[in-house]
């Protein structure tokens, strides 16, 4: 799942730059969108003004893609800018999340669904949890 991760996230990154781009030149034409619907030929917007509403409307349109395609195999995109990226788990009956950032190699921490990112665990933490409860209760042993 990582490397996909790292595929998604390259894209949103860039499309989100070029979002930005857009949306600066939207901004100082008078034009800028305050959400994300919003007209592509709003009237008295010039030709550049149409072109980068609708360029702005695709690369939208492509981010909300990236994140529909990310949900549909489990993951809660939590924040694109620092690629932070959330799987719902379960500990001792309770809900709790996997959590992975862009940059580390493996999906190595976890929190309580409450304590967000600052409340990140180490994996291990679960595992060896989870071989004490085995090891006790492994037949044969």
């Amino acid at each position: 799942m990582i490397p996909r991760l790292e595929r998604s996230f390259g894209r949103m990154l860039q499309l989100h730059a070029q979002i930005r781009q857009h949306h600066e030149r939207l901004s100082q034409a008078g034009f800028a969108p305050t959400g994300e619907e919003f007209e592509v030929s709003p009237p008295g917007a010039t030709l550049a003004v149409r072109s980068d509403l609708a360029s702005l409307r695709t690369l939208i349109d492509a981010i909300r893609q990236e994140l529909l395609d990310l949900s549909q195999v489990g993951c809660v995109v939590k924040s694109i800018d620092s690629g932070l990226v959330d799987w719902h788990a379960s500990l001792d009956g309770r809900d709790i999340y996997l959590c992975w950032k862009l940059g580390e190699k493996k999906v190595a921490y976890w929190h309580e669904i409450e304590a967000g990112y600052a409340g990140r665990r180490p994996v291990s933490e679960l595992k060896a949890s989870a071989d004490g409860y085995a090891s006790e209760n492994r037949p044969g042993d």
